[in-house]
């Protein structure tokens, strides 16, 4: 300590006696620091913004490949192309969901077949007023595609391509020009056949803002040559293709000129103390170096880090996927590698109903729980919005079906945040490497296509791939077109009713709307199959508006007292649904009384804040609304207390149970004695004997329905039946 303090008393003397010199040179050598300082952090922010922009221009022509590398993609551009999936894959959502300012599809001789350009798809002439600047890119990508050559070292794209910076109409703007090709390989591809998927990002908009932000590149733009601000940082980008030269300005930052801005009135009035000075200089430069690593350090944290809940990102989950499976294959282990893709049952539903600060919750909740269950080795990462994945090293895959059923058991128990409980459910696909593939891109669609199986199946439940399931999407892709092309002609629709007959007494009193749909080539397809497909695929609501129209013009003049249709859920959440139903009632004429709309308990639940406001709306008007299939939601009982309805129909499971189980019995009669107390009708559906029919009339039960009273039968038929009814009555 004695020795310490000795070294420290010469430093001192030594400075005192040096000081008179030292003063005289400190002016000097505070500016060389404050200049050295600035002109290192002023290289930094170069290589900062090149890189960054750099970052830009690789990630178009990866993002390009979620469209172009792709069967699908082949066979929608051959020909004259298919304009609605190439604007829906290639032009409108690059643009909304990549930030792509304009698009072209071209065919093998370099013609346009599509444009995309000010926001929306243009006339394919639109091109040739660009076709000048992009020659140059065709050109190489054409070279390269005929030599062969394989993407770029080292980058993640999975095919050849030419991206670089151009201007055009005198804007600094990145092209990047893909060839649209097979992913699977199966497709046949002369080079003479391949079509070039052409993308424009412009460089003086939002995205060198965004860039700027990210960056900490204060007011970071384009400037045009000769406009430059000599007191601006600057960086000049040159392209490879062209002679195109792009500059760059932002306003540094300069962190020595700061602290020596600081300093100067301090060190004139006290200049006597110059070791001070000296220390205080070495510890702000000392500390703006840790900020400056903490800065980077958390930058690089965030390129890897979702900021919600703390789990590694997608970038990271794409970089790990690939080193273990090249881990994986090298090493020849027998243990699988298996792909879990998990998504958030009813996660759209908390987050509408009980607000995003609880969805938030939920996802941070669902990570805690997931990192708890899955072994040490295998990280969660999110990927999307209520996305997560999972990378499961040397498990059997009976090790993997138990930590599935594990996660998804996790969930059975609500989530209770501040007294609100949320309710959610997980679903989860698997892949095995090596057995369904060994490259991350074929690996990740094969895990999405059983998370997809798991999902249609019924939720809260895990699939792990089989052959049988490619199989089963291309089936209901297949199915999802003809369902659109069927709703654009309305051909092979119809609407057949089913009669709902009084308690008691022969009485018709009203009838029930069924949507049914024949397609050439497959038949009589049932509603259970096409209707999830038309909710799915947004066609609910054109489907939904026909089936009432039609009935209504049908039923106008019947003489029922009401006429049923059911409603969907995704129908009842649709803004403005309310007043579509009554413009209809008033176009078509059908009074508002005579309408009963029928939806499914566990629906009417999910609806009962986010859609209860459309169910007053309808129900102000005058229009009935039942609740179907009663008795087999959750808190059934509970419920009739509170309930916003006026009829509500008996599942047919307990109506067929009324004569085998006392219980079954028991339970019906409480149902329409609850419902007659709060004053409700009571409708009991799938009537088929006589014997049910006879013990829910003793049961006071307003309405029957079913096939000993009515099978579905088409409008003539039940016109035909109500005018002989008519005539007997006479």
């Amino acid at each position: 300590m004695n020795q310490q303090f000795s070294l420290f008393l010469s430093r001192v003397v030594a400075s005192l006696l040096a000081m008179v010199l030292a003063l005289s040179a400190m002016g000097f050598f505070l500016v060389w620091v404050a200049r050295s300082i600035d002109s290192e952090d002023i290289r930094r922010q170069a290589e900062l913004a090149g890189y960054a922009i750099g970052e830009v221009r690789a990630n178009i022509s990866h993002n390009q490949e979620s469209s172009t590398f792709w069967d699908e993609a082949v066979k929608n551009t051959a020909g004259g192309g298919n304009a609605e999936w190439i604007d829906g894959n290639l032009g409108t959502w690059m643009h909304t969901f990549f930030g792509i300012d304009e698009a072209y599809v071209l065919d093998e001789q370099n013609r346009p077949i599509y444009a995309f350009a000010d926001e929306r798809p243009k006339a394919a002439a639109f091109f040739e007023s660009r076709r000048d600047v992009l020659a140059p890119f065709l050109q190489a990508l054409r070279a390269k595609i005929a030599a062969g050559e394989p993407p770029a070292e080292g980058s993640q794209e999975l095919s050849v391509g030419v991206a670089d910076y151009v201007y055009i109409a005198g804007r600094p703007a990145i092209v990047s020009a893909k060839p649209i090709v097979s992913d699977s390989g199966e497709l046949e591809q002369p080079l003479s056949t391949i079509r070039i998927h052409v993308v424009v990002l412009y460089l003086d908009g939002a995205i060198i803002d965004r860039v700027g932000q990210s960056h900490v590149l204060e007011d970071l733009k384009f400037v045009a040559s000769g406009q430059g601000d000599p007191r601006r940082s600057s960086i000049s980008l040159s392209s490879s293709i062209g002679s195109a030269v792009l500059s760059f300005q932002w306003v540094p930052f300069r962190p020595g000129q700061r602290l020596l801005a600081s300093l100067s009135p301090v060190l004139a009035l006290v200049g006597s103390v110059l070791l001070i000075g000296t220390l205080v200089i070495s510890s702000a430069s000392y500390r703006r170096k840790l900020d400056r690593i903490r800065n980077e350090e958390h930058i690089r944290y965030l390129a890897t880090h979702d900021p919600l809940t703390g789990l590694l990102n997608r970038s990271a989950y794409e970089r790990a996927a690939d080193e273990l499976i090249e881990q994986f294959s090298t090493r020849q282990q027998s243990d699988p590698l298996a792909f879990l893709f998990m998504d958030l049952d009813r996660f759209k539903q908390v987050n509408d109903i009980l607000g995003h600060q609880v969805g938030d919750a939920v996802l941070v909740e669902f990570a805690r729980r997931t990192c708890e269950i899955l072994p040490a080795n295998a990280p969660v990462y999110r990927v999307g919005g209520d996305e997560f994945a999972a990378l499961i090293p040397n498990r059997t895959r009976r090790e993997i079906e138990q930590l599935c059923s594990q996660l998804i058991d996790s969930l059975v128990e609500p989530m209770e945040f501040d007294g609100r409980r949320a309710f959610v459910g997980v679903s989860i696909g698997v892949s095995m490497a090596p057995y369904d593939g060994s490259d991350r891109a074929e690996l990740n669609r094969k895990a999405d296509v059983a998370l997809y199986h798991a999902k249609t199946a019924g939720r809260r439940r895990f699939s792990i791939f089989g052959t049988q399931m490619d199989d089963a999407i291309q089936n209901r892709a297949a199915m999802e077109a003809e369902l659109r092309e069927a709703l654009r002609t309305k051909k092979g629709f119809s609407v057949v009713y089913q009669p709902k007959y009084a308690g008691h007494g022969s009485h018709m009193l009203g009838v029930e709307a069924l949507v049914r749909w024949e397609q050439p080539g497959r038949g009589m397809i049932s509603p259970a199959l096409f209707i999830p497909i038309a909710e799915e695929a947004g066609l609910i609501a054109d489907l939904g508006l026909w089936v009432l129209e039609a009935a209504c013009r049908d039923a106008v003049a019947w003489p029922v007292e009401h006429l049923a249709v059911n409603v969907s859920p995704v129908q009842l959440r649709t803004a403005g649904f309310a007043e579509t139903v009554l413009d209809t009632l008033e176009k078509i004429g059908f009074p508002a009384s005579r309408l009963e709309l029928e939806i499914t308990e566990t629906d009417f639940a999910d609806a009962e804040e986010a859609g209860m406001q459309t169910i007053k709306t309808l129900n102000a008007a005058g229009i009935s609304i039942a609740i179907d299939d009663f008795g087999t939601g959750s808190s059934t009982f509970e419920r009739l207390r509170n309930i916003d309805c006026d009829r509500i129909k008996i599942d047919r499971s307990f109506v067929k149970s009324i004569t085998e189980s006392e219980g079954d019995s028991e339970i019906v009669r409480a149902m329409i004695a609850m419902a007659h107390a709060k004053g409700l009708k009571t409708t009991a559906e799938g009537v088929e004997t006589a014997e049910q029919r006879d013990i829910l009339r003793s049961f006071g039960c307003d309405e029957l329905q079913g096939y000993l009273l009515g099978k579905p039968m088409p409008p003539q038929d039940l016109t035909q039946i109500l005018n002989e009814t008519e005539t007997l009555a006479r």
